[in-house]
Parts: C-alpha cells; sequence; structure tokens
C-alpha cells in the first residue's frame, strides 16, 4: 500500500513536471527510479498512463482520468495526516498571498484570520498577473477567471459580478442610454491591466459590431470609479466595489439585460506541497471556508 502511494505521488510529480529528471530532482530521485515506479504503477492499474519520447512525456487519456483521483488521493491523505497534528502548535512565520487588485473584494475576508493568528506575518501582493507562486514564494493566491491553473490546488469560492455604470449627473447632461449602440456616442471609461497591457472587454450581446470609444483608460479600479461618480462617462466596474454607490444613487447601473456572461468565477489556489507548514495548513483551511 506505502509503495502504491509513493508510485501514485511520483506520477502526479512527473504530470506536473512533464520530465522524468525534473521530477526526481524535485523528489531526491534518479530519473531511472522515477521511470521505474511509473511503469511499477501502470502495471498496477493496468494501463500506460503517460507518452513517452524522445522530446517529451505526455498525459495519455487514461493517465489524464487518472491524475485527477491520484491528486484527490493524495489530498485527502494529507489532509488526515495534518489533522493529526498537534492542534497546540504556536502558528507563526510569514505568509505571501497575491490577490487580484479588487476593492472590497477580498481584504475584509481576512480580518478574523488576521486577528485568530496574531503570530502570524501576512504579505498582500495586490496585482493583476498571473502569479509564479512556486518561483517567486508566494503560500496563495486569489484567482478571478476561468480554467485555474491544473498544476495548483484549487477551491472555488464563488463569482465576481459587474455592471455598467453612469451617475445620474452624465446620464441627465448626456443622454439616456437605451441600446448598446447608443455607447458610441458616449464617453467610455476602460481599464487597461498593468500585466497584460490589454483593455478589459465589455461583455455585450452584440460588441462585434460594435467600435466602443476608448475615451478615458486607466488601470486602475479606484480612479475608474471616481471618474464615473463624478459624471466623467460610463464605466464597467464590479458591484462589489461600488454596491455603496449604487445603493446611494451617486452610480446607477445601464444596459442590464444587453450584458452577457459579466460574471468571472474567484477561485483560491496554492502549490502542491508533500507537507505544509502549519501556518499553510491554517490559511489553506482558512481560504475553504471563505465564501464570496
Amino acid at each position: 500500500m506505502i509503495e502504491s502511494l509513493s508510485a501514485i505521488s511520483v506520477f502526479v510529480k512527473v504530470a506536473q513536471m512533464g520530465s522524468f529528471v525534473s521530477a526526481g530532482r524535485a523528489l531526491g530521485l534518479s530519473a531511472s527510479a522515477v521511470g521505474k515506479r511509473v511503469t511499477s504503477l501502470e502495471s498496477a492499474v493496468g494501463a500506460r498512463l503517460l507518452q513517452r519520447n524522445t522530446r517529451r512525456i505526455s498525459l495519455t487519456y487514461e493517465g489524464e482520468r487518472f491524475l485527477g483521483h491520484a491528486r484527490r488521493i493524495l489530498e485527502e491523505i494529507e489532509e488526515m495526516q495534518n489533522a493529526m497534528h498537534s492542534s497546540n502548535e504556536d502558528p507563526n512565520g510569514k505568509l505571501r498571498i497575491s490577490i487580484a487588485p479588487i476593492p472590497n473584494l477580498f481584504i475584509d475576508k481576512f480580518y478574523v484570520f488576521l486577528e485568530k493568528y496574531e503570530g502570524i506575518e501576512i504579505e498582500f501582493d495586490f496585482s493583476d498577473r498571473f502569479v509564479d507562486l512556486v518561483g517567486e514564494n508566494f503560500d496563495a493566491a486569489l484567482r478571478i477567471g476561468h480554467n485555474p491553473d491544473g498544476n495548483m490546488r484549487s477551491h472555488y469560492l464563488g463569482e465576481m459580478v459587474s455592471a455598467l455604470v453612469a451617475s445620474p449627473i452624465y446620464l441627465k447632461s448626456s443622454g439616456h442610454i437605451q441600446e448598446a449602440a447608443d455607447l458610441l456616442s458616449h464617453t467610455l471609461i476602460h481599464y487597461r491591466s498593468r500585466n497584460s497591457g490589454l483593455i478589459q472587454p465589455w461583455p455585450l450581446s452584440n460588441i462585434r459590431s460594435l467600435a466602443l470609444p476608448h475615451s478615458i483608460i486607466c488601470n486602475d479600479i479606484d480612479t475608474r470609479i471616481k471618474l464615473a461618480i463624478q459624471g466623467a462617462g460610463v464605466a464597467y466596474l464590479p458591484i462589489v466595489s461600488i454596491r455603496e454607490h449604487l445603493d446611494s444613487g451617486d452610480l446607477c447601473a445601464i444596459l442590464t439585460d444587453r450584458i452577457v456572461d459579466a460574471s468571472m468565477p474567484i477561485h483560491a489556489v496554492w502549490p502542491y506541497a508533500h507537507r505544509y507548514s502549519l501556518r499553510q495548513r491554517l490559511l489553506i483551511d482558512y481560504l475553504k471556508g471563505i465564501s464570496i
């Protein structure tokens, strides 16, 4: 049983790194030993899991299916081992967390954690770039968008919903907007990603037939919120960041029936590891309990 678990662990590492040599280096094994364990596992399950050639290693169809089960097995074993650890350990040390820079979306979720574990230091890095958690020594990330990194563990937290908004002042002076095509003659406030340099698209049902004017472009959400409130134009913003302004009437949602796919999934992600420190385990458990 233990040998089988060891072979499963080796297989998962090979699938993650795409190389016997790299997996062996990470596990402290030779490439030959890695290959033998994978071959032994394939014999045990009765199927070829990896397609090998001189240039690369890839998963077979059976390997793809087995990988999902293998990861769940290792995760459950790790959780069982973690549960057996002494609860009297004193959590301390530093955690680094990468967070998408969306006002009001995440940070209030951490107050309880900060109060409960005062001995843990936390560094928050707010960025919309795709952080390399392992290479840059991050313990976790909170990410927005589809397809979380398959090389990381992930947990679904909820959805971020956005809306097209403008202030009553702007709508009164520039005219109400009834159709998506009306936006062509309005001042629009767009967001440019600091990471990719791309302008965020607006999910309108007939966006392909429109060439929306880029009247104002900035890479900061708070600035776009302030510009919209002051009547500078129309903006596409996360509702969680402007809820109080919608409730107060400072901003009005427009074209709500013309927007398609206005929500994006939110995931907590963290690296695979054979063993986590107490502070990492506490963080992971806490992230799994967050609901957005």
